[in-house]
């Protein structure tokens, strides 16, 4: 669609629409596709914990404030869904090895909860976090849950914190253990916040605790908006048909050839817009193909990620915002002490 809110794109002039036939489309229906994903992830009481998270999503779209940066749609849902799929195998396998308790109902809810926490709490902002924990003890009543840790994790970011002599503020590591799931829930990471927020220190305080755990991280910085788009994704002279590749292009080709165990960072750090993140649209989505304007084909594997840094997303459409996991920075969770 090339309607509102959505730049970097074109409307068809009439006299092509006109070979075009019209089609009418639906809204799915949430509930049902909720119902069917969860059953296949192996959890005995779906339709309830389906129709409860669905209403959730839908009460979270209409109480909570309208911010460019939410997405509370079919991919959003998803997310969730798999995450919660994930975690459900993870206590079942405990429980087979007589290391945790048996999944029951409770536990079944326990499970979803936790998963809409880890995926939907980094992009709120302060005065929503609140209301959404509301909305959480509404729907869920009496469930008492508790978020994913990492002690080895906490524990090596401690460690690099003090080397770099950061003060030790609970909101920035917890918030560090966001940008870790996030990186393993999609491909691309959106950090947005204000300047002097603390977006560059998330992922460097990430990439020395992976350092610290034996798991170093190849990074690739560079800032979209410094360069021209054709310097950034390439281009073809169409005198010669010669390809010669951008700076995120040739970024993307060395990553391609790391192992699938060596984790790989491109780091774009400047404001989105549609001119190039549009280009990246099939990169972000669960296709992870990058096609150049030569035809060729770039298949990413799990162990990239994009993230991206901006100071907000006025300019990116609804396509890019549902395609990425979100790290919202308030200027009200800073400290005007540190």
């Amino acid at each position: 669609p090339a309607g509102k809110g959505y730049g970097g794109r074109s409307k068809l002039p009439d006299n092509l629409k006109q070979l075009f036939r019209s089609v009418a489309m639906t809204v799915p229906n949430f509930e049902l596709i909720a119902e069917v994903i969860l059953l296949s992830e192996g959890f005995r009481n779906a339709r309830i914990l389906g129709g409860k998270l669905v209403s959730l999503f839908s009460l979270s779209k209409q109480l909570l404030s309208p911010q460019q940066h939410y997405d509370w749609g079919l991919r959003a849902l998803k997310t969730v869904l798999g995450i919660a799929g994930k975690l459900l195998r993870d206590a079942r396998t405990a429980a087979a090895a007589g290391a945790g308790p048996r999944v029951d109902k409770t536990m079944e809810a326990q499970i979803v909860i936790r998963a809409t926490r880890v995926t939907t709490l980094p992009k709120l902002t302060f005065a929503d976090g609140r209301r959404f924990a509301d909305l959480l003890n509404d729907v869920y009543p009496g469930v008492e849950v508790s978020d994913v840790s990492d002690a080895e994790l906490e524990a090596a970011i401690q460690e690099v914190l003090e080397e770099k002599h950061y003060e030790n503020v609970p909101s920035q590591i917890e918030k560090v253990l966001q940008l870790h799931i996030a990186c393993s829930q999609r491909i691309g990471i959106i950090i947005v916040g204000p300047s002097g927020s603390g977006k560059s220190s998330l992922w460097h305080i990430l990439e020395g605790a992976y350092k610290k755990l034996g798991r170093p991280v190849k990074r690739y910085v560079m800032n979209p908006k410094a360069i021209h788009r054709q310097q950034l994704l390439g281009h073809m002279d169409m005198d010669t048909r010669e390809w010669f590749d951008g700076v995120l292009t040739d970024s993307a080709r060395q990553v391609v050839k790391e192992s699938l165990d060596q984790h790989s960072w491109i780091i774009c750090d400047g404001d989105v817009d549609p001119e190039w993140i549009e280009s990246l649209n099939s990169v972000l989505d669960d296709n992870r193909l990058l096609t150049l304007p030569s035809g060729e084909r770039i298949q990413f594997g799990s162990n990239v990620n994009f993230i991206f840094e901006c100071d907000d997303l006025k300019f990116a459409s609804p396509a890019t915002v549902s395609r990425t996991a979100m790290l919202f920075l308030s200027e009200e969770a800073v400290e005007p002490s540190l």
